[in-house]
């Protein structure tokens, strides 16, 4: 399972000139915010568990801003290189804090595929999967002589890598890369950059790109999927993974959601809660469980809304009813915590509550009837159309 990811935040920025010369390149403001900020919600989405932030140039910057932070599941770490080690020497400083496979992305590039995709394409006998894209100018490296891919800066690496680390100071790209590929240890992954937002802020002409790229980047459409009957079989008051049985084709589903640059957000009627019947926190239990999950299969859900409502409880009362389906409640506080492209989104539910709310939201919707699998060729049309 992917759950560690590195962003690798060292350089000093040289390139941009004065932009760098009191701040690091990961934290340039693009849009009122910091670039790395656009990184880690990227990556926390994902479901992605610790992200480690590889600093050295204006550490101090970093660690006030971010360290021992939390987004979303996503826990942050800063580390000081001290002194620079090139884009490897920092990862060979924290070999002993990293998983089996981790993901490591350079802190001036954001490219918003799937990235647990690359882990599930990876093969057993490779140390290093690179996602790769469409060739966008002579300054990147160019991985395929025949069809002109380029490296997009995206890594997933199996621990075992780090026997071709022999000095403190290492390029990932001119030290270890081309061992690998000399031992047919490396393997590559394309990714359309027509189909996903591509975005590296390293020279002045694609940093004033940056403001118009990373709008477009986080504005995407969304399915909004209710939980019991689309994603796993309604049996009742379902609040433990015993009682989870999962819908035929779901995982192909999320996936095809993912793989296609849509957001994934599951909106489901909690009034067992208001009942007293579980917690909240049994149900965060479950989704986390449900997470872990999909995230083995390569797909994620990017955020769980739930509406814990039922009139007789004075706790989850009033101030929660708006919540409530056929009410769009968390629909709207998926907006407010999302920049959704709505004119293109699509609800998938198995009540008519479900099918209310895609008509207030103005959405295409998809009925889910009970026994039945998902339909995933009526999706992908919907998707097209």
């Amino acid at each position: 399972m992917l759950d560690q990811a590195v962003i690798l935040c060292g350089g000093f920025g040289t390139r941009l000139g004065s932009l760098t010369k009191k701040t690091p390149k990961p934290l340039l403001k693009i849009n009122d915010k910091p670039f790395i900020d656009y990184q880690i919600k990227n990556l926390a989405r994902h479901g992605i568990k610790e992200i480690i932030l590889l600093c050295c140039y204006k550490y101090n910057q970093f660690k006030k801003k971010y360290h021992n932070k939390k987004f979303l599941s996503s826990k942050i770490i800063c580390f000081n290189e001290k002194t620079p080690k090139g884009t490897g020497g920092g990862l060979l400083m924290i070999k002993k804090k990293l998983n089996k496979y981790f993901l490591v992305i350079n802190g001036d590039t954001i490219f918003d595929i799937n990235y647990l995709d690359i882990l599930n394409k990876s093969k057993k006998n490779k140390l290093a999967c690179i996602a790769t894209t469409n060739k966008t100018g002579i300054r990147y490296d160019i991985l395929s002589s025949k069809k002109k891919f380029i490296n997009a800066g995206v890594y997933v690496f199996n621990k075992k890598i780090f026997k071709y680390f022999k000095s403190k100071v290492i390029s990932i790209e001119k030290d270890i890369f081309p061992k690998l590929i000399l031992n047919k240890e490396i393997q590559t992954v394309f990714y359309d950059k027509n189909k996903f937002n591509f975005l590296d802020i390293g020279v002045p002409e694609d940093f004033k790109k940056s403001k118009i790229i990373m709008k477009k980047s986080e504005y995407k459409p969304a399915f909004f999927l209710d939980r019991d009957g689309v994603i796993n079989e309604d049996l009742g008051y379902v609040h433990n993974k015993k009682k989870f049985v999962w819908k035929k084709n779901i995982f192909k589903l999320i996936k095809l959601i993912n793989d296609n640059n849509y957001y994934c957000f599951v909106i489901s009627n909690q009034s067992g809660i208001g009942r007293g019947y579980y917690t909240i926190n049994d149900v965060n239990k479950l989704h986390n469980w449900v997470q872990d999950e999909l995230r083995l299969r390569g797909c994620h859900i990017d955020q769980f809304y739930i509406a814990p409502y039922y009139s007789g409880n004075k706790i989850y009362s009033e101030k929660d009813k708006n919540l409530r389906k056929p009410n769009t409640g968390m629909i709207d506080l998926a907006k407010k915590e999302w920049t959704i492209n709505m004119s293109k989104s699509i609800l998938i539910g198995d009540q008519e509550t479900d099918k209310m709310v895609a008509k207030k939201i103005k959405v295409k919707f998809y009925i889910m009837k009970k026994n039945e699998k998902i339909n995933l060729k009526s999706i992908i049309k919907m998707i097209k159309n």
